[in-house]
């Protein structure tokens, strides 16, 4: 693919444990690996990477009488809807896989789900729209919880307990992504009785806020909310607004990674920031992933990787379950079967019906953390919902 990139999972000695006669399953990655969402797309190959590498190293996933050594094949789709149609297609048409992990763009899923629908090719992946999901989807999983799962929670611990924070901004990305998240941070702020006082888009492109910032200002905010603004141009927004004689508060109930918008901030700027986290970062399994991690890619991890991790095993112990790597509906019907899953984060169950027409919606426990000299400290917790 020549705007992409395609990058096989060989760990040192990992062919050798598995031996000569393993045969292989093959499992394709799409995401942003690249641009301003990299933080998120190497999220996803980092935790589906970790959890092959520990199957491998097992000796490889064994199915019905076979074992099988776990081949993974990642393409970027630079946040794209275009280039993850082409990934996909490459992916389906020659490398003949038949189960493909993420991507976290709402555009691009959208674009994807189509042509996996059609090829039953099963789909673990995440988008923030609400229209990805609906009564007939049959092969997409999210596997990622939308902040309509998480938000009220943490916005009902904002209205109890920072009560002096009445009037807001929120700030989000330009696209699918953006417009749908904005929607429901909008209405989930409302509901609890905040004044949203300004609500602006902005480019992925873009690194110089200052003009939305000047609008956002005048509007007299006790605080702004950055939503699903990607981690590295949320630290820019923090610091430019910081520089502007902005004193208060920050949420960023969307996605984070707190390291990278620390990076872009400055400790100083992001301190006190609240923000939703996908794991305690202070946990044994957060170290344990973490390690393993920066073993696969340079960048500090994100939360992310936990999602993709729990849902590369969550795969294994389904096309296990089935006897089968091929038959993608046996493979469908058995994640459909597993209504809880134990993984890293604790507890995790599928839901959605209510709200969406399938039982395809994972929910997780969800944190609130605070910044404190540039780290991520966990001040609560709630249950998967």
């Amino acid at each position: 693919m020549k705007n992409g990139i395609r990058g096989v999972l060989a760990a040192a000695g990992m062919v050798a444990a598995l031996g000569a006669q393993a045969e292989t399953l093959k499992l394709g990655v799409v995401g942003g690996m690249t641009g301003p969402g990299a933080p998120w797309g190497l999220a996803i190959d980092g935790g589906v990477k970790i959890a092959v590498d520990e199957i491998n190293q097992a000796g490889g996933l064994p199915v019905g009488d076979k074992k099988y050594k776990v081949e993974v094949l990642t393409y970027d789709d630079h946040y794209k809807a275009a280039d993850a149609v082409t990934a996909t297609n490459r992916l389906i048409d020659q490398d003949e896989v038949n189960y493909i992990i993420g991507p976290i763009g709402s555009a691009s899923v959208m674009a994807m789900k189509p042509i996996t629908e059609r090829n039953k090719v099963i789909m673990l992946s995440n988008s923030y729209s609400t229209e990805v999901l609906d009564a007939n989807t049959k092969y997409m999983f999210r596997v990622l919880p939308t902040q309509y799962e998480y938000n009220r929670q943490l916005i009902g611990w904002l209205k109890q307990e920072r009560p002096e924070l009445k009037r807001l901004a929120i700030l989000s990305p330009n696209d699918a992504t953006g417009w749908s998240t904005q929607k429901i941070q909008t209405a989930a702020y409302k509901d609890a009785g905040y004044d949203v006082a300004e609500t602006k888009f902005f480019e992925r492109s873009q690194n110089d806020f200052r003009t939305l910032l000047t609008s956002i200002l005048a509007k007299n905010v006790d605080f702004i909310e950055l939503d699903t603004v990607p981690p590295g141009p949320a630290g820019i927004v923090i610091r430019q607004a910081r520089e502007m004689g902005f004193k208060g508060q920050f949420t960023k109930f969307g996605g984070n990674n707190v390291a990278e918008t620390v990076k872009s901030a400055g400790a100083e700027n992001a301190q006190g920031t609240l923000v939703y986290l996908s794991a305690d970062p202070s946990s044994e399994p957060y170290q344990k992933l973490s390690q393993a991690y920066a073993k696969i890619h340079s960048n500090s991890m994100d939360d992310f990787v936990f999602y993709f991790y729990d849902a590369t095993h969550l795969l294994f112990k389904a096309i296990q379950e089935a006897g089968t790597v091929d038959d993608t509906d046996a493979v469908r019907a058995r994640i459909e079967a597993n209504s809880s899953f134990d993984g890293v984060q604790g507890a995790i169950v599928w839901g959605g019906k209510d709200v969406y027409g399938v039982n395809h919606q994972i929910a997780t426990p969800a944190y609130l953390g605070v910044i404190e000299d540039g780290k991520a400290k966990v001040i609560n917790k709630f249950d998967a919902r």
